[in-house]
C-alpha cells in the first residue's frame, strides 16, 4: 500500500481527480482514485471513487463491509473466521465505469475492447493485517478474490487499499496473469 506520506504526493489532473495510473510500475498497473462521496451505512461504507485518464473521468462505486478484522495471525497464517465473503462489491456508476473498463483493458495491453462495466461484482476479502484496523481513521490493506467459488472459471486476485481519512482508494494489480479474467469478469467484453 502507498505509505501515508505518498497520499500527499498524489498528482491531480486539471479536473481535481488523481491521475489513474500514476503509481504503476514496470509490469504492474496500479490505479489511484479519490473518494468523491462516502456514505456510512449501518454495516457498510459506500464510496463513489473517480480518477482521470488522458482528460476523461473514470470511476465506479465500491461497497465495503464495516468491521473487517485482520486476516492474519502473528505467524502470518490465515484466520478462517476473518474471511469476508461478499466483503467488497463494485458497482457500475454510469459511463465513467464503462470508460474505466476500456482504459484498464488498454493499460493491461489486452487484445480486446472491453464493453460496458457489469452492474455489480462481489469479492471475497481478507485484510492483510495481523491486528484490527479502524477503517475510519487508519489505512486498510485488502486482498480481493474474484470468482473464487468452487466451479467458477476466471479466478483472479487484486488489492484494494483504502484510506478513508485521506480520501483515496488504491486498486492495485496482484499479478499480470489475472488481467484477462478481471476484465472478462467486470465488463461485457467479448471472450478473451
Amino acid at each position: 500500500m502507498k505509505e501515508t506520506e505518498e497520499y500527499m504526493t498524489v498528482r491531480l489532473a486539471e479536473d481535481g481527480n488523481p491521475i489513474l495510473d500514476q503509481f504503476s510500475e514496470e509490469g504492474f498497473v496500479d490505479c489511484t482514485f479519490r473518494i468523491v462521496k462516502q456514505v456510512s451505512g449501518e454495516s457498510t461504507y459506500r464510496l463513489h471513487v473517480s480518477a482521470s485518464h488522458q482528460g476523461a473521468t473514470v470511476g465506479f462505486e465500491v461497497v465495503v463491509v464495516k468491521g473487517i478484522r485482520g486476516g492474519l495471525t502473528d505467524e502470518l497464517e490465515l484466520i478462517p473466521d476473518h474471511v469476508y465473503y461478499d466483503g467488497v462489491t463494485f458497482f457500475r456508476s454510469g459511463p465513467e465505469s464503462d470508460r474505466l473498463m476500456k482504459v484498464m483493458a488498454e493499460l493491461y495491453e489486452l487484445d480486446v475492447e472491453a464493453g460496458r462495466m457489469i452492474e455489480s461484482f462481489s469479492f471475497t476479502v481478507i485484510a492483510l493485517h495481523q491486528d484490527n484496523v479502524d477503517m475510519e481513521c487508519q489505512p486498510i490493506k485488502l486482498k480481493l478474490f474474484g470468482n473464487d467459488t468452487e466451479g467458477l472459471d476466471d479466478y483472479f486476485e487484486s488489492f484494494l487499499n483504502l484510506s478513508l481519512s485521506d480520501g483515496f482508494v488504491f486498486w492495485d494489480e496482484k499479478d499480470p496473469d489475472y488481467r484477462a479474467p478481471l476484465i472478462k469478469s467486470l465488463s461485457t467484453a467479448p471472450a478473451i
